[in-house]
């Protein structure tokens, strides 16, 4: 099994090849009642851990050779694949691309969050990630599945996909099919995955890269941020006389958008440990 930067010519051997540490967020929003209900069983806190080799390689085939793309802090990376798929790769995520895509089949591997444009095609097109996978003849939908967290979610903005727990469940293995409007909410922890419904127009100011704030509090905009760039942020000196935060901001990334707003709102930023500290 070996894996092939987009940006590298020479191979990495799956011995001697890790994954990049990648941080997360210590708070993830889901933003749906049903969470007021799973949250007294739920653990939602989001480590930061190193994503190690075993924990990718257990969802490649070995004898495949997969070129992989990264996704850097702050910033979303567009790809697109050989049979047309467009993809939106958040800030620190993963996608790996079998070498023998798409004349083999239509499969890829997913640690972290992607938007997938599939156009349709004979073979179904698979996203496999530790928690979820996603089998679709051609749709538009977002996944979200990071292996060093228990949660996972999928939204469906057009088409139809079927969704399934991607390891053996003593309890339900039955899928779920979605469409246009449905999401998934999932939980290896407790073995949970849930259909839900959800607005698709939030999820489409996020394709488009649309970041809109109005009087926003601090700490609801850290968590807006976090969520929105996929990282952390630490806040460090007396925020307390901070007003509500507003702002537009189309095709920023990270850096930009804390640029911008360190402006107005007088404070510095630098990037450590995979992160974002921020002080005021």
């Amino acid at each position: 099994m070996q894996i092939n930067s987009n940006t590298s010519t020479s191979p990495l051997k799956k011995s001697n090849a890790p994954l990049p540490v990648t941080c997360r967020s210590s708070y993830r929003p889901w933003g749906l009642p049903v969470l007021l209900v799973l949250a007294s069983f739920c653990n939602f806190n989001w480590g930061c851990q190193e994503n190690t080799t075993p924990g990718i390689t257990s969802l490649m085939d070995s004898t495949e050779t997969y070129i992989l793309h990264e996704g850097t802090l702050g910033t979303r990376k567009n790809v697109t694949l050989a049979d047309g798929t467009s993809v939106i790769l958040n800030s620190n995520s993963t996608l790996l691309v079998p070498g023998s895509f798409p004349a083999k089949h239509r499969r890829v591997i997913l640690d972290g969050e992607a938007f997938f444009a599939v156009p349709a095609a004979d073979s179904p097109f698979v996203v496999k990630t530790d928690k979820l996978t996603a089998t679709t003849a051609g749709t538009a939908f977002k996944i979200r599945s990071f292996i060093t967290q228990q949660g996972a979610t999928a939204y469906i903005l057009d088409g139809k996909v079927k969704m399934v727990k991607s390891y053996h469940s003593p309890t339900d293995n039955q899928p779920e099919d979605l469409e246009r409007g449905n999401m998934i909410l999932a939980n290896k922890e407790i073995d949970l995955m849930e259909k839900e419904t959800f607005v698709p127009e939030e999820q489409e100011a996020w394709l488009k890269d649309s970041l809109v704030l109005q009087h926003v509090p601090l700490m609801a905009t850290v968590r807006k941020l976090e969520e929105w760039y996929n990282t952390t942020i630490t806040i460090t000196g007396d925020a307390s006389k901070v007003p509500d935060i507003s702002g537009s901001f189309y095709r920023f990334t990270l850096q930009q958008t804390l640029a911008e707003l360190g402006k107005n709102y007088h404070f510095t930023f630098k990037e450590k440990d995979g992160g974002i500290v921020i002080k005021f």
